[in-house]
C-alpha cells in the first residue's frame, strides 16, 4: 500500500510539473482590431501558489504591465488585468493557446504561440546622456480626487526662474514619456525644451506607472483636474516663474488645456497640439472615414459603414444620460440583427463613461474662456484629428468670437503624432523612426521663450 501510494505522488507531481512546462513562457500573438493588429506578448512564471505574468503591447512601447490574476487548470488559461479593464480567456490545444482578449466591453480573438520575447531598439531622438539638465522623480496630489500621482521635472542648468511647461497625454492610459508604437514623445520635448532654457513636468496618467486614481469612470473632465493638480504643483516648485507655467496636451490632452485655462486664469500659454476644436462626434465622423480610405476601403464601403456610425452617434446626440442612450442604442443595433455578443461589445464601448462624455463634449466654450496665448498646430496628413475639419474650427471661433490670444499653424506632411510621414495612417506610426518633428520642437520652444516680448 506504501508503495502504491508514493507511487501515485510521484505521479501526481510528474502531472503538475509536466503542466508547469507547458504553459511556462513567452506567449505572443496578433490581436486583429480591424483595420490593424497589434502584437501582444504574455511572459507567464510557475510561482509557489500557481502562476504570475505581466503583459507586453510592444508597438505601444508597454512593457511588464501587471497581469493581477493568472490561472491554468484542465488547459484552460484565465488571466486579469484590472487596471486596463482586461482578460485574458484561452485553451491549450497542442502549442497553441486559442483564445479572446476582452476589454471594457469588447472582446477581439487573440491564439497564441511560444516565442522569444522580442527587444525593441530605441529610436533615434531619444534623448541620451550626458543630461545638462536636472531630473527630479515627483509625487503630486489630486486634492480633489485624494490620489497621488507621479511624474519627472526636468529642470535647466542654472538658478532660473525658468518658464515651465506640463505635458498632458492623448486619450487611453499613457505613462510620463505618452508612450506610444515605441515612440516616446513627451521625454522628447521635455530633453528639448530642458535644453533650451524650459522646465517640463511630465507625469504618468492615473492608473498607469506609479500614479493612482479610479479610471474606469473617469471621464475628460476627471482627468484635467489632474493636470491641474500637476500644473499647480509646478508652479510652487523651486527655480520656477510662477508667471509663466503653461500647459502642453497632445490630442485628448489639447482639449483638456483648455478646461483647465478656462477655470484658471494663472495658467500663462497653451500649446495644442492636434487638440481638436469641435465635439468628440464630429472629430470621429471624420476620423472614421478618413482612416478607411486610408485603409483602401471603397468608397460604398466607407459611406455603409459611416451611415451606420451616424445612427451610433445620434442615439448619444440626442441622449440626456448614458442609461437612455444604453437603451436606445441596444434597440437600434437589435434591429440591425447583432447578436448579444456584437450588441454588448458595441453598446459597452459607445456608452462607456469616457466615451460618452467625450462624443458630448464640445471644447468651444472652454476655449473662448481662455484668454492666455495659445498656440495650435494639426498635421496636414493628420487622420485622427484633420486639420480640414479642425483649423476651419478654430478659425471660426476667432471670427466669432474676437479672438486675439489663439496662433493657428497647420503643419505640412505631418501625421497625428507629428511624425513626416507617407499617408497619415495610424499603421504608419511605428515604421517611422522619427518620433516628432524637428520643426515642431522649435515651434515650441520659439513660442514660449517669445511670449512677453
Amino acid at each position: 500500500m506504501k508503495t502504491k501510494t508514493n507511487l501515485l505522488i510521484v505521479l501526481l507531481f510528474f502531472a503538475a510539473q509536466t503542466a508547469f512546462a507547458q504553459i511556462e513562457g513567452y506567449w505572443s500573438g496578433r490581436l486583429n482590431l480591424g483595420l490593424t493588429e497589434l502584437e501582444m506578448g504574455f511572459n507567464i512564471k510557475a510561482v509557489e501558489n500557481g502562476y504570475s505574468a505581466t503583459l507586453d503591447v510592444p508597438a505601444q512601447g508597454a512593457n511588464d504591465m501587471p497581469v493581477d490574476e493568472t490561472t491554468f487548470r484542465d488547459n484552460r488559461l484565465q488571466m486579469t488585468m484590472s487596471a486596463m479593464g482586461a482578460s485574458y480567456s484561452g485553451e491549450l490545444k497542442g502549442n497553441i493557446i486559442e483564445g479572446e482578449f476582452s476589454q471594457r466591453g469588447m472582446t477581439f480573438p487573440l491564439n497564441l504561440e511560444k516565442s522569444e520575447k522580442e527587444t525593441l531598439q530605441a529610436r533615434p531622438q531619444d534623448p541620451k546622456p550626458p543630461f545638462n539638465y536636472r531630473i527630479e522623480e515627483v509625487t503630486f496630489r489630486n486634492e480633489k480626487e485624494g490620489f497621488e500621482l507621479t511624474g519627472t521635472l526636468t529642470i535647466p542648468e542654472g538658478d532660473g526662474p525658468f518658464p515651465a511647461m506640463v505635458l498632458v497625454s492623448g486619450s487611453g492610459q499613457q505613462n510620463r514619456d505618452e508612450e506610444l508604437m515605441n515612440h516616446r514623445p513627451f521625454w522628447v520635448i521635455a530633453d528639448y525644451c530642458a535644453r533650451h532654457g524650459i522646465a517640463v513636468l511630465r507625469y504618468d496618467d492615473r492608473g498607469m506607472g506609479g500614479s493612482t486614481g479610479e479610471v474606469e469612470n473617469a471621464t475628460s473632465l476627471d482627468f484635467s483636474y489632474d493636470a491641474e493638480a500637476a500644473f499647480d504643483f509646478l508652479r510652487k516648485q523651486k527655480h520656477i516663474d510662477a508667471s509663466r507655467v503653461g500647459i502642453l496636451g497632445h490630442s485628448e490632452g489639447g482639449v483638456i488645456n483648455f478646461m483647465v485655462a478656462a477655470r484658471r486664469p494663472e495658467v500663462a500659454f497653451l500649446v495644442s497640439l492636434a487638440g481638436p476644436a469641435v465635439s468628440g462626434i464630429e472629430v470621429l465622423k471624420e476620423q472614421q472615414k478618413a482612416i478607411l480610405r486610408a485603409s483602401g476601403m471603397t468608397e460604398e464601403a466607407v459611406q455603409f459603414s459611416s451611415n451606420a456610425n451616424a445612427q451610433l452617434f445620434d442615439v448619444v446626440e440626442r441622449s440626456s444620460s448614458r442609461e437612455e442612450a444604453d437603451s436606445l442604442m441596444r434597440q437600434l443595433v437589435k434591429g440591425w440583427g447583432y447578436n448579444e455578443e456584437l450588441t454588448e461589445q458595441t453598446v459597452g464601448q459607445m456608452v462607456s463613461p469616457w466615451m460618452y462624455y467625450f462624443l458630448k463634449y464640445d471644447p468651444t466654450e472652454a476655449i473662448v474662456k481662455t484668454h492666455c496665448p495659445a498656440l495650435l498646430l494639426n498635421g496636414s496628413k493628420d487622420l485622427q484629428v484633420l486639420a480640414s475639419q479642425n483649423l476651419p474650427a478654430y478659425e471660426k471661433i476667432i471670427a466669432d468670437y474676437g479672438k486675439t490670444n489663439l496662433t493657428l499653424r497647420e503643419m505640412p506632411d505631418l501625421n497625428h503624432l507629428f511624425q513626416h510621414c507617407e499617408t497619415g495612417s495610424p499603421n504608419e506610426y511605428f515604421t517611422i523612426d522619427e518620433t516628432i518633428s524637428p520643426e515642431v520642437l522649435e515651434m515650441i520652444v520659439g513660442f514660449v521663450k517669445n511670449l512677453g516680448n
